[in-house]
């Protein structure tokens, strides 16, 4: 992978506000930087994707037994699981995607109704989340804070997981189970993450800082990056670590019966660092209250499928 290559052509931008970073203005530098990340992509042999619903890009998962899980894990211990065929969204869900979902059915999140949205800045301490009763996916850090319409390629956040299966109902489509989730984020391998055994920095939008108090620009990004930004796995799914925790439907073997209060998430988050939240990988499982909303929780979709026991 070339992400290193790419730090050289990307000019920092100063918007503390939203968090983002800007690609320099050359034309060169643009040209030069979209097949660099054509080029990742093309040699992770990306599966060929199908055109779904909503502006969804689907990757097409065979059916198969699979090695899942890791010797010993407390939440996600080895395991083998048969699964049928199902197709996957290659991005977390975004804002542009989920106005089109708010326009046409009138949806009301429950951080709209609840008001009990979750926010988090840089310059908090670590774990320091407040409850901001203004802040939602329209604009998920509060009416101070930057607004979804400007950052139409970002994950929506602030969404609970009721709201995230609404929107996958309407869709037509599903959150993935836990196994599911797993498989394609992998997508073939057996290591930590999708490049190997060893966390390299500015391949994820993770936080990278010693603390919260201050970001570094080892990732580009301090808070959710535009999906597609970094390389995807080798079955071309994008941000399967870090940007937003993706919800899933099931959770851990013997805790079924919090289902009800509690969602599962995987994958990490733009917030998650090696000091706070370290399950910015393949293997960990994060959880939290399912009418709960984060500005870090996120989801993508699944169509089709189905588990069977593995035998």
């Amino acid at each position: 992978m070339l992400v290193h290559g790419i730090h050289g052509m990307i000019r920092k931008g100063t918007n503390r506000k939203s968090g983002r970073f800007a690609f320099g203005h050359s034309p060169i530098a643009r040209i030069v930087v979209a097949l660099t990340l054509f080029g990742m992509a093309f040699s992770y042999g990306a599966s060929k994707k199908e055109d779904g619903p909503n502006g969804h890009k689907l990757v097409p998962v065979a059916a198969g037994e699979f090695t899942l899980g890791e010797k010993d894990h407390a939440r996600n211990p080895l395991h083998v699981v048969k699964l049928h065929t199902f197709k996957i969204s290659d991005t977390e869900t975004t804002n542009a995607q989920f106005v089109v979902f708010v326009k046409e059915t009138g949806y009301v999140t429950d951080a709209e109704r609840l008001k009990n949205a979750k926010v988090f800045r840089e310059g908090m301490a670590d774990w320091a989340w407040v409850t901001k009763e203004d802040a939602n996916w329209r604009q998920p850090m509060g009416a101070d804070g930057f607004k979804a319409e400007e950052m139409l390629e970002h994950p929506v956040t602030q969404i609970s997981g009721a709201d995230a299966e609404a929107y996958c109902k309407w869709v037509g489509g599903r959150l993935p189970t836990l196994d599911e989730w797993e498989i394609a984020a992998r997508a073939g391998v057996q290591s930590k993450w999708p490049w190997g055994d060893k966390f390299i920095a500015g391949r994820a939008n993770i936080w990278n800082g010693k603390t919260h108090k201050k970001e570094t620009d080892a990732d580009r990004f301090i808070y959710t990056a535009p999906v597609r930004s970094y390389a995807p796995n080798a079955w071309g799914l994008y941000d399967v670590i870090g940007n937003v925790f993706e919800y899933c439907s099931d959770l851990p073997k013997g805790e079924t019966g919090r289902m009800r209060s509690t969602i599962a998430g995987r994958g990490g988050s733009w917030w998650c660092s090696k000091g706070t939240c370290s399950a910015f990988n393949l293997v960990d499982i994060g959880q939290m209250t399912r009418r709960g909303s984060l500005s870090n929780q996120g989801f993508r979709v699944v169509f089709g499928g189905g588990e069977k026991p593995a035998k």
